[in-house]
């Protein structure tokens, strides 16, 4: 052992030795813990949104928050601060806080290990205001335009009135509720459309501050046609040359569209266009262009113009005999005698070409008088003469008309002396009714002296 520690190594190593035990042994029963101080980092967070927490959003309107984001200034250890802004929170408690201006503390949330170095501003102004509530009607508007031939019809919307709630200061300004639709290039009706709904205020601008409920309602859209195909309607005037007839007019359409409203187009069934027989001009055959304007109430006519063909052949003559006479409108209380002719049946001489001629009888004559206007007593009347497409009467100097006692039939039959003329009426008519111009045959009677009373489809041009 002594050889040992007279080395000189050895010695020092037993130092060192023991020098670890006892310091061991200090720090060990003196259970003091050596900490050592972190080192924090600084980290500044702009632009925290204040939270609201507290308010009651029921009856009352938070009309103005100011500031409404604030600045934070923190420090923490690296490891603490997190870069999830979320976890930073700044709060404003408006718990119990009613109707008024207000200066008001702000309170934060950090995370854990972070501290609040400072935050700018540490206050704000907050004005609460008490709600009102409106109730108003919703209008729905449309905008652009939908496919060429439609028009938009009103829109109907599954609510008709809508609740309102703005601050009290603001609610005298309300003026109206409305939603906006877009219809352009629209080609059929919109059925549920959901239609985002704003209030506005009088002077028609957005109102940002309004609640409404409910806040979109579902909206259908008619759209309706402007355009309807109709058929022409041929229609003569004029007179041909003595000695001729018209055969036939033709067209190079056989209809046409029209624009206008939903209303115009239901009282519309077709196009007339007349044609002049003036324009013969001495061939078989007449061409000419006659222009289309629209009808009244109709915005535009498509084609805009019609070829007219008029077809002329010299006058062919037939005699139709036992033509039956029809009495029309005869009073319920009254008899009727015919004088002339007593067998109820007349001859026509009739004119056309030798087509329209052949095989005509008296089953396609019609012959008409209107007896409304006459009472008991002896009466010439007119006759309305009704032929096919075409045909016409041959001109005669003698009137078309008949004559007819009608007799009360609680009386007896009147007598007359044959010597006297007949008597007039209750309404002061008498013979001269012979003149009238449907006796002649004359168009105002009903029986265009070129086309007496036709009444077979004018469309088809013959």
């Amino acid at each position: 052992m002594d050889k040992w520690l007279s080395h000189n190594n050895i010695v020092k190593i037993i130092a060192l030795v023991i020098s670890i035990i006892l310091w061991a042994m200090v720090h060990i029963d003196s259970g003091t813990t050596v900490v050592t101080t972190p080192d924090l980092k600084p980290r500044v967070i702009d632009n925290v949104n204040i939270q609201v927490t507290g308010f009651d959003s029921d009856n009352y309107v938070l009309y103005n928050l100011d500031p409404d984001k604030v600045r934070l200034e923190v420090k923490g250890r690296k490891t603490d601060l997190t870069t999830n802004f979320s976890n930073y929170r700044v709060k404003l408690n408006l718990k119990d806080v009613g109707p008024g201006t207000f200066t008001l503390p702000l309170s934060t949330e950090l995370p854990p290990g972070v501290q609040l170095v400072s935050m700018t501003p540490s206050i704000v102004n907050v004005t609460i205001e008490p709600k009102q509530t409106k109730d108003l009607p919703v209008t729905i508007i449309t905008k652009g335009t939908p496919e060429k031939g439609f028009e938009v019809g009103t829109p109907l919307t599954s609510t008709e009135v809508v609740k309102v709630t703005l601050p009290e200061s603001e609610i005298d300004d309300l003026q109206k509720v409305q939603g906006i639709i877009d219809i352009t290039g629209l080609n059929d009706s919109l059925k549920g459309k959901a239609v985002k709904l704003a209030a506005y205020d009088k002077q028609g601008e957005i109102m940002k501050n309004a609640e409404i409920s409910p806040d979109s309602v579902d909206v259908d859209v008619p759209l309706n046609k402007t355009y309807k195909s109709i058929p022409l309607e041929v229609r003569q005037t004029g007179q041909l040359p003595a000695g001729y007839v018209l055969a036939g007019v033709d067209t190079d359409l056989k209809g046409v569209v029209v624009y206008g409203s939903k209303e115009a187009m239901e009282k519309i069934t077709s196009y007339p266009i007349t044609v002049d027989l003036n324009n013969y001009k001495g061939n078989l055959e007449t061409k000419y262009t006659l222009d289309l304007t629209p009808p009244a109430g109709f915005e535009k006519i498509e084609p805009s113009s019609v070829q007219v063909t008029i077809k002329v052949e010299p006058a062919s003559q037939k005699v139709i005999d036992n033509i039956p006479i029809t009495l029309l409108n005869l009073g319920s209380n009254l008899t009727a005698r015919f004088i002339q002719p007593s067998d109820k049946k007349l001859s026509l001489t009739v004119l056309g070409t030798k087509e329209q001629l052949n095989g005509l009888n008296a089953k396609d004559v019609t012959l008409e008088a209107d007896m409304s206007k006459f009472g008991a007593g002896i009466h010439s009347v007119p006759l309305k003469v009704t032929l096919p497409h075409y045909v016409k009467l041959a001109e005669s100097e003698e009137p078309l008309e008949i004559e007819v006692e009608l007799t009360d039939k609680d009386s007896h039959p009147a007598t007359t002396d044959p010597e006297s003329p007949p008597p007039h009426n209750n309404n002061g008519e008498g013979s001269d009714h012979g003149s009238t111009a449907e006796g002649n045959g004359d168009s105002s009677g009903g029986t265009d002296s070129n086309n007496v009373g036709n009444n077979t489809d004018s469309n088809s041009g013959g």
